[in-house]
């Protein structure tokens, strides 16, 4: 029997994106704010969505936030070619890699994972 697919919550996702990427969170290597913290904060500005929605939403951007990390260190080294060709190169291979973001936290994620990778 097929596992069936947990559908995410789309006000979650955005939630989980915003304290990640828009509000000054650390890159994934540092260990504050905690996922616990962060899923509290989820599910306080998320009300409709479930527990297990918020844990996803969480695991989904932060899978991002790992691989942004990834992408911007291979970009920096030349790996998906120089100037907008590159960088375009780079979003793409991000969206391949974690799917359901819009353009708008792609471009996003990109530039805050080139600030991460920069120190």
């Amino acid at each position: 029997m097929p596992k069936t697919r947990h559908i995410r919550d789309p006000t979650a996702v955005r939630i989980a994106f915003d304290l990640v990427f828009r509000k000054g969170r650390s890159p994934p290597s540092c260990p504050m704010p905690d996922d616990r913290e962060l899923q509290n904060l989820i599910m306080d500005r998320a009300p409709e969505a479930s527990a297990s929605e918020c844990r996803d939403a969480l695991i989904m951007v932060r899978k991002l936030s790992y691989d942004v990390y990834q992408v911007c260190d291979a970009f920096r080294e030349g790996s998906y070619g120089k100037g907008n060709d590159g960088e375009n190169a780079a979003i793409r291979d991000l969206e391949e890699k974690n799917p359901g973001f819009s353009p708008d936290e792609y471009q996003k994620a990109f530039a805050v994972g080139m600030m991460w990778t920069a120190f």
